[in-house]
């Protein structure tokens, strides 16, 4: 039970480096919409990491079977990943279609492949596909959605450093 104690407190910290990311980003004004919609995926996995990795505790200390547990938070993980990755993704494509800001291929591409192997193998794990200890199973899929908001939040940093910086306004001269 040690193991989801310890990726609560992971995910605590990505969570906590999200909000130095906004610190240091600048003001709100500099953000487009993709950028709270890229910020948004990363904050919504690493949050997801730290209720889901202290779902098998609180299900435990209700008296079920730490294998249940296990295969519950599973499928928790399939439900919230659906969730969280439709609701976003419509709003990116959304905001895309308006012309609001650019759809990012690789990025996109990379990052549903990533959100694809941590479903797969939740579903694979949760139906008793994978050999091994359902509550191992469960650990991976929380350190990979652990990765997977490391490498949103990543991704999001190169962007904004690739971004021009606004245009200083040049105060003028009295005559």
């Amino acid at each position: 039970m040690d193991v989801f104690h310890t990726l609560a407190e992971i995910a605590v910290a990505i969570t906590g480096f999200s909000s130095l990311i906004i610190i240091f980003r600048g003001s709100a004004s500099d953000w487009g919409r993709q950028d709270y919609v890229s910020f948004a995926f990363a904050l919504s996995w690493s949050i997801g990491s730290i209720f889901l990795s202290l779902l098998p505790v609180v299900l435990v200390e209700f008296g079920i079977n730490l294998s249940v547990a296990a295969r519950i938070g599973l499928f928790c993980v399939v439900a919230y990943m659906f969730m969280v990755g439709a609701v976003l993704t419509y709003v990116r494509i959304g905001i895309s279609k308006k012309g609001q800001g650019s759809l990012r291929g690789s990025t996109s591409v990379g990052m549903s492949l990533l959100w694809l192997a941590i479903v797969t193998a939740a579903l694979a794990a949760g139906f008793g596909l994978l050999p091994g200890a359902l509550h191992a199973w469960y650990a991976a899929t929380i350190v990979l959605l652990m990765v997977h908001a490391t490498a949103e939040l990543g991704v999001f940093v190169v962007q904004t450093i690739r971004q021009p910086a606004p245009e200083q306004a040049v105060p003028s001269e009295p005559e």
